[in-house]
C-alpha cells in the first residue's frame, strides 16, 4: 500500500534571501555612494544596483513562486498605483522651475517596492511578513548600537545612524518596539523579548523627533481602542511591571546623558517657546497652494518651486497636505481611495484567518503613516505602503482549509 505521505503534494519552498534583499533595498532608501566618499556615475544611487539585483532574484525564483491560487485583497494595490501614477503624470503641469526628475524616480521606486512585496505576499504572505518583522528588529538594534557609539549624530546632538536623519532613526526605534511586542507574544510571552523596548525608547527620545513621539502615541491609542475589550489586568500586570523596572534602570544609568538635551528640545523649545521647526509655515503654504489650484494642484515639486522656502524646506512634511498642494482634490481622492482599499481588504479577511503577522504589519503601517503627518516626503512613505499591503493582501484559502495559525495574545483577538 502506498504510504499516505507519498500522496501529498510537495511543500512549496518559502522565500528567504530575496526577502532580505527586498528589506535592504527598502531600508536603504536613497543611500548614495558619495556618503562613503565615492562618486560612481549611474550606480552612485545604490537603488539602481539593488533594484536590478532584486529583479534578477525574483526572475530566478519565479518557478518557485508559481501559481499559488487566487490572491485575496489584491485589488487594494490598484488605488496605490493609481495615486503614484497620477503624481508622476502631474509633472506635465508642474511649474517651469520645478525639478521633477528625482521625484519621478522616487515615485517609481516606491511603486517598484510595493510590487515586489505584493509578489512576495502572493508567494507566502505570513512567512514574508514574519521575516520582515524580524529584520526590522535586527535593524533597530544595529541603528541603536551605531548611534550609541556616537556615529551619525546630527550637528545639534540628536541621535541618528547609518546616514539617515533623526526622523528616520526614530521610525526604526519604534518599529523595534512594535516588533519586540510581536516577538514577546509569539514566543509565548517570554519576558526577555521586552528587554529592548526601554533602550529603543531611549534612542527615540535621543533623536529629538517630536513627530515620532506623536506618531507612536497615535498608534498606541488605536491599538488600545482595538484590543480594549480583551484586555485583562492579570495578563498585562507582569510585562508592564517588568517594563517599568527596566525603564527606571535605563533612566538612572543612561538618563543623565541626554537629560539636558531632552529638557532643551522637548520642554524649553516646544512647550516654552512654541518651536515647530517651521511646520506651521509649511502647512500654511500647502493649504494656500491647494486653494489656489484646488482640482489638480501644482504638480510634483510645485510646492518647492512656488513657495521657495529654501533647500531645507523642499517638501511639506505632511503626506495629505503635500498631496493636496501638488495633486489637488484628485490627488486627495486617490490617496483616500488607497487607504480605504487597504482597510477594506484587511477587514474583509475572516477574523480567524488574520494572523499575528498581519496584525503587527498593520500596526507598523499605521505608525509609519502617522509619522508621515509630521515628516518626510513621498518616498519616505514607502514602508507605510509596504506594511499595509502585507497586512491586507494574502493567499485566498480554499473553503475547507484549516484556519491560519494564531498566537494567543491581545493583538490576535482584536481588529485594528
Amino acid at each position: 500500500m502506498t504510504p499516505f505521505f507519498e500522496n501529498q503534494p510537495p511543500a512549496r519552498p518559502k522565500p528567504g534571501g530575496v526577502v532580505v534583499l527586498a528589506f535592504i533595498a527598502t531600508l536603504a532608501g536613497r543611500f548614495v555612494l558619495t556618503r562613503l566618499g565615492l562618486d560612481v556615475p549611474v550606480i552612485n544611487d545604490v537603488r539602481v544596483l539593488l533594484y536590478l539585483t532584486l529583479i534578477l532574484c525574483l526572475m530566478l525564483e519565479a518557478h518557485r513562486i508559481g501559481p499559488a491560487g487566487r490572491t485575496a485583497g489584491g485589488y487594494a494595490v490598484l488605488p496605490i498605483f493609481g495615486l503614484l501614477g497620477y503624481q508622476i503624470l502631474s509633472a506635465s503641469w508642474a511649474p517651469s522651475g520645478a525639478i521633477t526628475g528625482p521625484m519621478i524616480g522616487d515615485l517609481a521606486a516606491t511603486a517598484f517596492l510595493i510590487l515586489v512585496y505584493y509578489t512576495l505576499a502572493h508567494w507566502d504572505r505570513d512567512h514574508v511578513t514574519r521575516m520582515t518583522l524580524h529584520l526590522f528588529h535586527i535593524a533597530a538594534w544595529v541603528y541603536f548600537l551605531a548611534a550609541a557609539s556616537g556615529r551619525g549624530h546630527a550637528s545639534n546632538g540628536r541621535w541618528a545612524a547609518l546616514g539617515g536623519g533623526p526622523n528616520v532613526f526614530v521610525r526604526v526605534m519604534f518599529l523595534g518596539c512594535i516588533t519586540s511586542l510581536y516577538l514577546y507574544f509569539r514566543s509565548g510571552q517570554k519576558l526577555y523579548w521586552l528587554m529592548p523596548i526601554p533602550a529603543f525608547v531611549f534612542g527615540a527620545l535621543a533623536s529629538g523627533s517630536r513627530g515620532g513621539l506623536a506618531a507612536i502615541a497615535i498608534t498606541g491609542v488605536i491599538a488600545i481602542v482595538a484590543i480594549r475589550p480583551k484586555l485583562r489586568w492579570n495578563r498585562v500586570a507582569k510585562p508592564l511591571g517588568f517594563l517599568v523596572v527596566l525603564s527606571i534602570m535605563v533612566a538612572l544609568t543612561a538618563g543623565p546623558v541626554i537629560a539636558d538635551f531632552v529638557q532643551t528640545r522637548f520642554v524649553d523649545a516646544t512647550v516654552g517657546q512654541g518651536y515647530t521647526s517651521d511646520r506651521d509655515v509649511l502647512f500654511a503654504w500647502a493649504l494656500r497652494l491647494f486653494w489656489q489650484r484646488p482640482l489638480f494642484g501644482t504638480g510634483i515639486n510645485g510646492f518647492h518651486a512656488i513657495a521657495n522656502l529654501g533647500e531645507g524646506e523642499r517638501y511639506v512634511h505632511n503626506l495629505p497636505l503635500s498631496v493636496a498642494a501638488e495633486g489637488g482634490f484628485v490627488g486627495l481622492t486617490l490617496l483616500g481611495l488607497a487607504w480605504f482599499g487597504l482597510w477594506h481588504a484587511y477587514i474583509r479577511t475572516p477574523r480567524a484567518q488574520r494572523s499575528s503577522e498581519a496584525r503587527t504589519s498593520a500596526y507598523c503601517g499605521i505608525f509609519i503613516g502617522a509619522t508621515c503627518l509630521f515628516s518626510g516626503d513621498y518616498f519616505d512613505a514607502r514602508i507605510m505602503w509596504i506594511m499595509l499591503v502585507l497586512a491586507a493582501v494574502h493567499q485566498a484559502s480554499p473553503p475547507d482549509a484549516a484556519p491560519a495559525d494564531r498566537i494567543s495574545h491581545p493583538w490576535s483577538r482584536a481588529s485594528t
